[in-house]
Order: structure tokens, then sequence, then C-alpha cells
């Protein structure tokens, strides 16, 4: 008789388990963990040993050291995993699975036949409709997929930052070799000066004027100096490095002529590919499955308990159905609150697309201005001034000019120079702009991004 009876026990046991133990699965979470693992196989704990930096790395080859190692990165990815583990808790039902057991004492003796059992859920957490299940794991997973397009954005942001910071480590080093030559010719001057004052040649204002001119030169030169280490900290901080870590000194800026689309070419590749946008559009999709879930809150949720005695001679089946009757101004509020949320999500995407455009916009000026200018200035102005210097030094060593008017001519010459290699930078991290927002590279792996020795 007790063979007899388990049959209905385990299959009520089932039953109530299976509903309310039941968890959605969304079409693309899958998919998105598979991104997930993909992309975090530098995070995962079996890979603390990563490769090092090479001695004279290129540009692509800092980066990538970046995306290795920058701890903020990092944490982008493992926000990432978090809100992908929130689609099955979301997705799950949440009632509890009472069990409960009974027995009729007879005379201080109970038998099997008069033993009960009973199993529901627990009233306080209600049964869901899988449709509510469905809403809400939706709405996780695509906050799932904007946290996957911000750790891409967050990826490209660091590349940016990277190539940003040793563009601007390289116009340093730059400025300084151009320093040192202005250094060494004016301590030239001077020395030439100071021998004609003492066999009178040469007066004793000319002579304070290029003593003043090579201490301001190395002032200069100082400022510059300093500022290199500042740069290089910057560097070391964005490649999860030690602050004071050597890093080699760039031989020249690293100028890359990339054939570029036209402008509006730019302006639609970064609508179409940029992580935040897309995040954002994923948003805006959460927040309208959020707000089906909202409107799903006026559907009834249910109980379930399930009774036998053991001997399978008596069961018994009862269902409750929770009924929102009082709960309608809350629910209420709530479908209102969802579609605010919904309606901001939607400004937020605009408000962003209005500034990507005027940041994309905004680079192509300076590359496109910084391209006028360095055309200008290399092909025609630089040339001529150079040629002028040259005349001018003639000119002060043979007597026919005054040292005023050569340094005059020397000054116009570095102020060149100078402008020369900050229109390269600007240049350059305006095409790095560019390729944040668009999420993508125009710059080839192969260019050296270094060439002295350590600094």
């Amino acid at each position: 008789m007790r063979k007899a009876s388990i049959a209905p026990i385990a299959g009520w046991l089932a039953a109530v388990t299976l509903i309310g133990g039941c968890t959605v699965h969304p079409p693309g979470e899958q998919a998105e963990r598979d991104t997930a693992r993909g992309e975090g196989r530098p995070f995962e704990k079996r890979l603390v040993v990563r490769p090092p930096l090479p001695s004279n790395p290129t540009l692509e080859q800092l980066v990538d050291y970046a995306l290795l190692n920058n701890a903020s990165l990092e944490e982008s990815y493992w926000t990432w995993r978090a809100a992908i583990e929130q689609i099955p808790q979301d997705g799950t039902q949440t009632a509890s699975v009472n069990l409960a057991a009974g027995a009729m004492i007879n005379g201080g003796r109970s038998s099997w036949d008069s033993t009960t059992l009973a199993l529901s859920n627990d009233p306080m957490t209600d049964i869901k409709t899988p449709s509510k299940l469905g809403a809400a794991a939706r709405q996780a997973l695509e906050d799932a997929r904007a946290a996957g397009h911000r750790f891409f954005n967050a990826k490209y942001e660091l590349r940016g930052k990277v190539l940003y910071a040793w563009y601007d480590y390289a116009l340093d080093a730059e400025l300084i070799r151009l320093e040192e030559n202005n250094e060494q010719l004016l301590q030239t001057v001077a020395s030439s000066t100071a021998a004609r004052s003492r066999v009178g040649s040469g007066g004793q204002e000319v002579v304070l004027k290029a003593a003043n001119e090579l201490d301001l030169a190395r002032n200069d030169l100082a400022t510059l100096q300093a500022q290199l280490l500042s740069r290089r900290a910057t560097i070391n901080a964005l490649l999860g490095m030690p602050p004071d870590t050597k890093l080699p000194i760039p031989a020249t800026i690293p100028v890359k002529r990339a054939a570029l689309p036209d402008d509006g070419q730019l302006i639609g590749m970064a609508a179409k590919a940029n992580p935040e946008l897309r995040a954002l559009a994923d948003q805006i999709r959460g927040r309208e499955n959020g707000l089906a879930l909202a409107r799903l809150q006026y559907v009834p949720d249910f109980n379930l308990s399930i009774g036998t005695d053991l001997a399978g001679s008596v069961q018994s089946l009862l269902g409750q159905v929770t009924i929102p009757a009082f709960r309608h101004e809350a629910i209420d509020a709530a479908v209102e609150q969802a579609e605010a949320k919904l309606r901001a999500a939607e400004a937020a995407r605009r408000e962003s697309a209005n500034a990507l455009a005027a940041r994309v916009i905004a680079a192509i000026v300076v590359l496109r201005d910084a391209d006028r200018q360095l055309t200008l200035l290399q092909e025609q102005i630089l040339p001529r001034i150079k040629q002028i210097v040259s005349i001018g030094r003639t000119s002060y060593v043979t007597g026919r000019s005054s040292l005023l008017d050569y340094l005059d001519e020397q000054r116009s010459l570095i102020a060149i120079e100078r402008l020369v290699a900050n229109l390269h930078a600007a240049r350059e991290k305006a095409l790095v702009d560019l390729e944040t927002v668009g999420a993508t590279s125009m710059i080839g792996s192969g260019e050296e991004a270094t060439g002295d020795g350590g600094h």
C-alpha cells in the first residue's frame, strides 16, 4: 500500500517544484555570456602573468598593454559580468516551496495512513506568471548589453587616452630638442658677444641681452623637462605601471597619414558605431521591457497548495489568485514611473547623439585646419625663415647687422618650429578622437612610437 502511494506524492512534488523553480532565459543571453567570456580572458585569475611592455613599443603595443593592465577597464568588465548574472535572478520565480507534514494521533499512537503531507508556495511570495518573468529577464538582458557596450566604449576611450598622453609626451620631447638646439646657439652667441666686448668690439648692453636670452632658454628647457616627467607618470598610470617606471623618450612625434573618409562619412560612422550610443539604445529597449513589466502588475499572481495522505486515499489541490485590488494607485504610479524612465532614456540618447556629432565636427575642424597650416608652414614659411636666419647669422658675424636683429630672427624660427610640432600633435589627437568616437582604428600598427633610450 505504501508503494502505491509514492507515485502521486512524487508527482505533486515535481509539479510544485517545477512551477516554483522556473527560470526564463531570454534569447541572446547565452551569446552575451559568450562575448563577455571572450573579452574577459585577460582579467581571469589564471592569466595574472601578463606579457611585458616591449623596450621600444609601437603605438598599438602601448594600447594593447594598457588594455591588459588598466584597472578601470577591468572594473568595467566585471560590471558587465555582474549585469549578466542579474538576468537569471530576474527571470527566476521567487516563490519558496513550503513542505508541511501532519499526523492524526489516536490513543497516543499514530499510523502511516493518518499521516498527511502538504506542499505549497510561501503565500508571501506569489508565483509569478511567465510573462512577468520574461519581461523582467529581457529588461535585465538589455541592461547587460548596455553594460557590454559601455565596456567596449571604455576600451576605445582608454585607447584614446593612451595615444593622447603619448602624443603629449612626444610633443614635449620634440620641444625639448628644439629648446636644446636654441640653447646651444644662444650659448655660442653669448660667448661670441662676451669675447667681442672684451676686445672693445661690442657694448655691455649686447652682452647682457645675450645672457638674458640664454637664461630664458635654459628656464624654458627646465620647465619642459619637468613636464616630461609628469607626462610619463600619466602614461604609466594608464598602463597600470608605477608612476616612476622608465619609458623611452619618443624620437619624433608619430605621424600617420591615413586616407580619411569625407566629413559626412566620418559623422555617419560615429553615429552608427559609437558604443555609448549603442548602450543607450540597449537601455531604451530595457526601459521598454520595464514599462511592459510595470503594466503586467495588473495581472494577478497565484498561490498553489497540494496535500495528500500517505495512503493515497485523500488528496487535495488548492489554488489561490492574488488580485491587486487595493494596489491600483501604486501600480498606476509604477507604470508612469517606468514610462518617465523610458522618455528620459530616449532624451539622453538624443542629447548624446547631438554631443557626439559636435565632437566629431570639432575634431574634423581641427584635423583639416592642422593639415592646411602644416602645408603652409612646412612648404613655404619654414624654408623662408630658415633662409632668413642663415642670412642673418652671416650678417651678424660680418658686422652688417646687430645681435638684436639676429635674435629676433632666431626667435621667429623657434616659434615656427614649435607651432609645427604642436600642429602635428593636435592633428594626431584629433584623428584619435575620431577613432574613439567611431570605435575604429585608422592608425597602422607597425609604426614606431619611440626612439631614444629611457628617461
